[in-house]
């Protein structure tokens, strides 16, 4: 009996913990590889999450559906109520790092979904996307930074190179970010 109430807070402690996907990010990228990579930032007003997971899925040219090998989670922390865990806080945003390794081509986010989970009672939503980005073999380039409002309906890239370049540099220093 011991076992299995342990069991059951490791399982509630690891399903509750926030997840950023700054945690993916490698340390380092080489230019001789065939493949090449974006970084960004994602994003939320700073306020109480609505959702306990965001799912931003994107496409490559020639994909007809999207997959869970092509996306990026974000989960807030959910131990007593839920509450953003980002890499930084920009005023009023709660931000997050990502990346994308893929090969050299054409892509584009297609859809953001949303799952609430409120015990019983789940919900899911989605939201349409439509923001194309190219990726360069050999090169990591900037995207920018993907905002979403949920309460005011507003999703939308915005150029904040002057705010993220120099933090990614910080943080992943091996990475040879280009614009």
């Amino acid at each position: 009996m011991k076992n299995l109430i342990l069991l059951l807070f490791t399982s509630l402690f690891l399903i509750s913990c926030a997840t950023a996907p700054s945690a993916l990010i490698p340390q380092s990228f080489t230019s001789n590889s065939d493949d090449g990579m974006i970084v960004g930032t994602i994003a939320f007003e700073n306020k109480k999450p609505i959702f306990n997971q965001y799912f931003f899925h994107y496409l490559g040219e020639n994909d007809k559906s999207i997959s869970s090998g092509k996306m990026i989670t974000i989960r807030p922390e959910q131990m007593v109520a839920m509450k953003f865990k980002p890499d930084f806080f920009d005023e009023n945003k709660a931000v997050y790092y990502f990346s994308i390794t893929e090969v050299q081509g054409k892509y584009r986010f297609a859809t953001l979904r949303l799952h609430e989970n409120g015990g019983y009672i789940q919900s899911h939503g989605q939201v349409p996307i439509n923001i194309d980005f190219k990726i360069e073999k050999g090169k990591v380039k900037y995207l920018g930074e993907i905002y979403f409002n949920y309460r005011d309906g507003i999703l939308k890239l915005n150029d904040k190179k002057e705010r993220d370049i120099p933090k990614f540099k910080e943080k992943y220093p091996n990475l040879n970010i280009t614009e």
